[in-house]
């Protein structure tokens, strides 16, 4: 199984343009007081340019480990990467 060094590496070299909207989107919801999940929700139910993203980075990823991450621990990683990206930490 992944570490979490070994996906935030892949989350520092996303190798995918558009991941700074999508940590932008979603700390929109997180400043305005929702949790990661909800905020994580609503980004991908709104089915835009940030969800596109998401879902090719999600399969661009995949052929970066050997042994795919748990979800759980992908999320928790991009909740991390979002909540320093828009000075949350």
């Amino acid at each position: 199984m992944a570490s979490s060094y070994e996906i935030r590496a892949v989350f520092a070299d996303p190798q995918v343009d558009g991941m700074d909207a999508l940590y932008k989107a979603i700390g929109c919801f997180l400043k305005d007081g929702a949790d990661f999940d909800r905020a994580y929700q609503l980004v991908i139910e709104a089915s835009g340019v940030e969800a596109a993203t998401w879902i090719t980075f999600c399969v661009q990823c995949a052929t970066r480990f050997d042994d795919t991450p748990e979800e759980s621990e992908f999320l928790s990683v991009l909740e991390q990467m979002t909540r320093e990206h828009v000075g949350m930490d």
